[in-house]
């Protein structure tokens, strides 16, 4: 694969709704519609708690499945039910923004890159005051991970979100994986 360069580069998109709230999933759904080609993979994965009624006016929109009740469980679950190759995860009621994967598809060099966003926090004058730029402090909102690089980690553990994540990533790190903080790719 070419260095840093334009790249294209199969993928798809997950919405995880751990609310599974219809409108804010319609919302996302449409956001990548309008922006991205019509033949662009999109699934949704709700929690353990979604009762059938609401799981079936979600299939409507797009394929859905279940993952359980907590957040680590919807990651797993769409990751591993996702688009076969790149996948890039999104938060029901996120506006996704265009272009996204021209974006992180530039910075790939192959399957074992996990790409997210880098957030920055500003101040009432508009300056700068935390920035987010670590695997483990980034948002979920667009973390683009290839599904074979996925399954050879494993699942992000039941722990708390951010403790999760730290042990994830490590596992990732000790297998080769690369990971790379994006500026430019924060979702609305």
């Amino acid at each position: 694969m070419t260095r840093f360069a334009k790249k294209e580069l199969s993928f798809g998109f997950v919405i995880l709704s751990p609310e599974h709230n219809i409108g804010r999933v319609k919302g996302t759904f449409r956001s990548i519609r309008n922006r991205y080609d019509e033949n662009v993979p999109i699934s949704c994965v709700v929690d353990g708690d979604t009762k059938p009624s609401e799981l079936k006016e979600l299939k409507e929109v797009c394929p859905t499945t279940r993952g359980k009740k907590t957040i680590t469980s919807l990651l797993n679950a769409g990751i591993r039910r996702g688009h076969k190759e790149w996948n890039i995860l999104v938060i029901e009621g996120t506006t996704v923004r265009p272009k996204l994967d021209q974006k992180y598809f530039y910075w790939v060099e192959d399957e074992k890159d996990i790409l997210f966003p880098i957030v920055v926090d500003y101040n009432r004058e508009g300056l700068p005051v935390k920035i987010y730029s670590d695997f483990h402090e980034a948002s979920l909102n667009g973390i683009c991970i290839h599904q074979r690089t996925f399954k050879e980690i494993g699942d992000f553990t039941d722990n708390p979100l951010a403790i999760s994540k730290k042990y994830w990533s490590h596992e990732a790190i000790s297998q080769g994986c690369h990971f790379k903080s994006v500026l430019g790719t924060k979702m609305l």
